[in-house]
């Protein structure tokens, strides 16, 4: 992946045009940094709630430092995921070189470990029961 055309900064709104004009040219490159972008993103939002649960001083209880706080955490999210993150990034270019087959549940015959009947005949009773 291109390190050169994912954003610095939280507001590099440049580099994500840049990403953009990337995937013309190559899907998998462009696939790297919106995975990145994306990792970023959740992060940003688990250090949100994160701050949630932490008491606040009066004395630092302002808009102006919320506002600062909040960008804060989204350089701060942004510096992690560049950095190889939680790994969700990565997580999610593995997904998705695999592709999904879908599964047809009246001839699938793989059986469960111990167990008399097959997946599907578990699956299609439960969806009948449902019902």
């Amino acid at each position: 992946m291109d390190i050169s055309a994912s954003p610095s900064t939280w507001f590099d709104f440049g580099a994500l045009s840049e990403m953009k004009a990337q995937a013309v040219r190559s899907e998998s490159e462009a696939a790297g940094g919106a995975a990145e972008q994306f990792e970023s993103m959740f992060i940003g939002l688990m250090l949100k709630e994160m701050r949630k649960t932490v008491s606040r001083s009066e004395l630092l209880n302002s808009q102006a430092m919320d506002t600062y706080q909040e960008m804060f955490d989204q350089q701060v999210s942004l510096n992690m995921s560049k950095a190889g993150g939680i790994g969700l990034a990565k997580f999610m270019m593995q997904q998705g070189k695999h592709p999904v087959v879908p599964v047809d549940l009246q001839s699938a015959d793989v059986k469960n470990a111990g167990f008399d009947i097959t997946t599907a005949d578990a699956l299609l009773r439960r969806a009948g029961a449902v019902r």
